[in-house]
């Protein structure tokens, strides 16, 4: 046993570098050698897993359980595989059986957290985030989960608390630092600030730079006004973020392309009213980062809205109904949709809708992407309303290269001429919706909205077919939970220093906005 132990040690260390295929094959000899130790399946669920092949991971793990059906962590590790393809419920199931099995490990209980905040069960997700902790009092990721947790109440004292320990238990926590410095207004003698540079420093000496560090540092030399190196750090932490994910301008290119031919006016003509002619739902959608969050929080402050925050059910909807495996839309110019399938899909929608909704007359979803998909919504929700967002457009894709994505939707956001070019995608297709679907959008300028705050939000509101209520005028009161990049902002009053921001870094960016439009 010892020559075994000394081998899962290797294998241990192999995966925790990323050396997978290495790590896959050891693995797999292992279990040819020794094919009822428990553990080993576990590991090799993992290493499958961190390759993105879950499925082949999914029947590891069943086949680890045959040898040991009381092995507590391979189904806590299927409940994380069951959260990843949104089975929520599946995921629970599993992330409870692993606690039932054994009490006393933290990250069972951690998971599960996360996944009642990914289900908006706020009480639920932070008592098992404590549960956690009282198990292992220093499980520095369940110190974070309750940072973010309460960030996105706007708790923002509580989170600093929790993030600050977390960083405490370890201070390579790169994720932790990120999201405390959105936190932070810095000082140029903040000790947090002299942190991140010392981490920088070493990392960079290691040459192991993290682009949370260095999104953290763009985000300190901004607000002490050092704006070359704030620009500095931004761009070197997109280029390293860039590194990390796959993204083809052209293929966006194509997909926009085909959209525009599908959706034409003889298509809305020929299916115009043959949806749900249900009238609950309000699409807030324009570019990330271009007020969608704020509009959110406006109108949510509404006693008769329900805030849904960025959902995806749309984008599930049409995966699941009109994309083919190959990732190419279904729908052909012929148009050769079945009707009576138009008002289903809308059904699932509202169906969808009513689940969060604690029996709402109107609720937001706010994925900024659907602006793809507002000629799909017209055929399968015509009484939907659209709200299109607006804001500046340089000041919109600076604000969006400052940010770090977990969204893969957003794979953009990492260069300028990536930015760029999608922004220019995104204002031709917006063109588009609205020649071919007159008075369905209605527009909403940012810039508009922090200029004179109460005729734009009485105007909104009356656009949503919605009575006044002089809630929406304090939106910055609303406790509910925002998982966005925006839950800081949105939760201040109205301020006017995000207007024309763009300026502050003038001479870098100049180059790359050329190619904005005005």
């Amino acid at each position: 046993m010892k020559i075994l132990q000394k081998e899962i040690h290797q294998l241990l260390n192999l995966y925790k570098f990323k050396k997978l295929i290495k790590a896959e094959n050891l693995n797999r000899k292992l279990i040819h050698n020794y094919p009822k130790v428990v553990i080993l399946y576990n590991i090799l669920g993992l290493i499958l897993t961190e390759q993105n092949r879950v499925n082949e991971a999914i029947e590891i793990y069943e086949k680890g359980i045959k040898f040991n059906p009381e092995y507590a962590m391979i189904y806590n590790n299927l409940g994380t595989i069951y959260k990843s393809k949104a089975e929520y419920k599946r995921a629970e199931n599993y992330y409870k059986k692993s606690i039932s099995l054994d009490n006393k490990i933290s990250e069972p209980h951690n998971n599960l957290g996360s996944l009642y905040l990914t289900l908006n069960k706020i009480k639920k997700a932070e008592l098992s985030f404590k549960r956690s902790l009282a198990i292992d009092s220093k499980f520095y990721i369940s110190y974070y989960n309750l940072g973010i947790l309460y960030k996105n109440l706007g708790k923002f004292d509580e989170a600093k608390v929790h993030l600050l320990k977390s960083i405490e238990l370890n201070t390579n926590f790169y994720s932790a630092h990120r999201t405390l410095s959105q936190l932070i207004k810095y000082k140029k003698d903040d000790d947090h600030l002299a942190l991140l540079k010392k981490i920088y420093h070493n990392s960079k000496k290691n040459n192991e730079q993290n682009p949370d560090i260095i999104f953290a540092l763009g985000k300190a030399m901004e607000d002490i006004k050092d704006y070359d190196n704030s620009f500095k750090y931004y761009k070197e932490a997109n280029y390293l973020r860039r590194k990390q994910i796959n993204f083809s301008v052209e293929k966006e290119k194509n997909e926009f392309d085909n959209i525009k031919k599908i959706f034409n006016e003889n298509l809305f003509k020929k299916y115009a009213n043959l949806g749900n002619l249900n009238s609950s739902a309000i699409f807030i959608v324009g570019m990330p980062r271009s007020g969608t969050t704020l509009v959110e929080q406006i109108i949510s402050s509404h006693p008769k809205v329900f805030g849904g925050d960025e959902l995806y059910f749309l984008p599930d909807l049409i995966k699941n109904n009109f994309y083919m495996n190959y990732g190419k839309l279904l729908l052909k110019q012929n148009n050769n949709i079945k009707k009576k399938d138009l008002k289903l899909i809308g059904q699932k929608y509202i169906n969808d809708l009513m689940k969060i909704s604690n029996k709402s007359e109107k609720v937001t979803d706010k994925l900024p992407i659907n602006f793809k998909w507002i000629g799909l919504i017209k055929l399968i929700l015509p009484n939907s309303i659209i709200i299109h967002c607006v804001r500046n457009s340089k000041d919109n894709c600076l604000s969006i290269f400052k940010n770090f994505f977990a969204n893969k939707s957003l794979n953009f956001a990492y260069n300028l001429d990536e930015i760029t070019d999608f922004y220019n995608l995104y204002h031709d297709l917006i063109k588009h919706w609205k020649k071919t679907l007159p008075k369905f959008i209605v527009d909403i300028e940012y810039e508009q909205i922090i200029e004179n705050p109460e005729q734009q939000i009485r105007n909104l509101i009356e656009k949503c077919n919605l009575d006044w209520n002089k809630n929406c005028l304090k939106f910055y009161e609303n406790k509910r939970l925002i998982k966005t990049a925006s839950d800081i902002q949105a939760r201040k009053k109205i301020y006017k220093s995000s207007i024309n921001s763009w300026k502050n870094y003038k001479k870098n960016l100049q180059n790359s906005f050329q190619k904005l439009p005005n």
